[in-house]
């Protein structure tokens, strides 16, 4: 691997892939506990998601692209403290909101949209398995944002050339880190 060494410092032995350098005001956050949760019971339409090692960028996004969804009743996020690297994204599927898989789906109640978190409905559906349930209505949301930030980055690299190469010099980089990596693996195994 490559190292850092300073020898007017004896404890900055860092290899260069793991050096980090923050901004003034940034804080490096600990590791989130768990990567990926879902919380809830009752009905599989109405669940809570607690995604480790994000914060606003992504609940935000998210909780966008989900309201845009006629399927979804209400979706929202929170940050439950500054420190904590987790993000809890709340999310209650609309009735009649089968998935294109499970059913038509095409009906005028899937098009029916409520607002309001504190309506009973949305927790309780009587009818069964009329909803889409959440975790699929998560799946949607992160292939829509998947495909738009695809799109916008094709649409800047088209603009900008430079961006691209800067990409591509990235993620070569990344690949020759990633191979380094797995060679000072073998080296410790070797010790």
């Amino acid at each position: 691997g490559v190292y850092f060494q300073d020898s007017s410092i004896p404890q900055l032995n860092i290899r260069l892939h793991h050096l980090y350098v923050m901004s003034v005001n940034e804080v490096k956050l600990r590791k989130a506990e768990i990567e990926f949760e879902v919380r809830g019971t009752g009905h599989a339409g109405s669940r809570t998601f607690a995604i480790g090692d994000e914060d606003h960028t992504l609940g935000n996004c998210l909780r966008h692209v989900l309201i845009q969804n006629q399927k979804v009743a209400f979706a929202g996020y929170s940050v439950p403290h500054p420190s904590e690297p987790i993000v809890h994204l709340r999310v209650q599927t609309a009735k009649g909101s089968v998935s294109a898989g499970s059913g038509s789906g095409n009906s005028s109640s899937s098009r029916r949209r409520r607002r309001s978190a504190d309506e009973d409905e949305m927790d309780v559906d009587e009818e069964g398995g009329d909803r889409m349930t959440a975790v699929d209505a998560l799946k949607e949301a992160c292939q829509t944002l998947s495909d738009q930030c695809d799109f916008v980055l094709g649409a800047v690299e088209e603009a900008l050339p430079e961006v691209k190469e800067d990409r591509e010099r990235i993620e070569k980089l990344a690949l020759t880190r990633g191979h380094d990596d797995d060679e000072d693996e073998e080296d410790d195994d070797d010790e």
